[in-house]
């Protein structure tokens, strides 16, 4: 256990391995996310297979776009949020929390691996996402069989519907953001201002990748719980249509990234990334038990209807 949130080792499941995974593996993970994400909905993964090298030089790649100057990041400031997918988000416009009064952090999307990219300005940035994406889109389908397996589907229930992640946001609605939280003057640290407001994710589920600021919390049993990082982990959190579709056993997080308190991190620069896994466009979502808990939605509407109430 760290800090309430569990850690599953994958194993012979994670991507370093290429042979079929043994059955006493999968059968152990199934039931370790199952148990994570019926509480407390957030879980830490070990043995993944991603490299941390690839997972470093995209940090390295977003910095070197995020430190440009404004007037060149907004040349890629996405468009309206419910139509295009790609390109950069400034400050304070997207609004995750209604309380809040300001949320400082800026983030980069992308959808597929010929989207929009800053080439011009960071040229790395193109290429190291394109390595670190279908690797997180590989351990997705294999995390998605599990919990599949938990929930005594067939195996490929929600693989078959996460087909196109990373394809564009023409079939599928997943996004790669790297996320970028500047450091904080005096004038920026007041009530009301936040780095991130607390929310829940919209979609499946979420791979957030941390450096080591930390930052993040989770709220589990009315508690705010610190989501440590954890060098040579992936944590990964449910979002809304896994809950609808789980008839509530699973659990859609709320979380948030707060102003820290200590000086030496408001004065540090903060990095993430999040891989952001929706349902293929056009999949409706309705609960597996046939309950009436959740009435159905389609995946793509949904995640328009949340996008266009906190984007300015």
């Amino acid at each position: 256990m760290a800090n309430d949130i569990p850690m599953v080792d994958l194993a012979d499941i994670g991507l370093h391995h290429l042979d079929k995974p043994r059955e006493s593996t999968v059968d152990r993970v199934a039931n370790e996310l199952d148990s994570a994400f019926s509480t407390v909905g957030f879980v830490y993964l070990k043995n993944h297979g991603v490299e941390q090298q690839t997972i470093d030089n995209v940090f390295q790649a977003s910095k070197s776009f995020f430190q440009l100057p404004d007037a060149i990041k907004d040349v890629y400031r996405c468009g309206k949020p419910d139509s295009e997918s790609d390109g950069y988000t400034g400050k304070d416009q997207e609004i995750l929390d209604v309380s809040s009064l300001h949320e400082i952090r800026e983030a980069y999307d992308v959808a597929s691996p010929d989207g929009i990219y800053p080439d011009q300005h960071a040229p790395e940035f193109h290429k190291a996402i394109n390595k670190l994406a279908p690797q997180l889109s590989e351990l997705t389908t294999r995390l998605l069989k599990c919990m599949a397996l938990a929930l005594d589907l067939e195996e490929d229930f929600f693989s078959s519907r996460h087909q196109f992640m990373f394809h564009g946001a023409e079939r599928n609605r997943t996004i790669f953001r790297s996320l970028y939280y500047p450091t904080l003057s005096d004038t920026d640290i007041q009530p009301g201002v936040v780095r991130c407001g607390a929310h829940s994710d919209y979609g499946a589920i979420t791979l957030l990748l941390q450096d080591d600021m930390g930052g993040l919390e989770v709220l589990s049993k009315g508690e705010w719980i610190p989501a440590t990082p954890i060098r040579g982990t992936i944590l990964v959190n449910l979002g809304d249509l896994m809950q609808f579709w789980t008839s509530d056993r699973y659990v859609a997080t709320v979380h948030r990234v707060l102003v820290p308190e200590e000086e030496v991190r408001r004065r540090s620069t903060r990095q993430s990334i999040a891989f952001f896994v929706h349902a293929d466009n056009g999949v409706m979502i309705s609960p597996i038990d046939g309950s009436e808990k959740h009435v159905p939605v389609e995946a793509l509407a949904y995640l328009k209807s949340r996008i266009s109430a906190t984007y300015k």
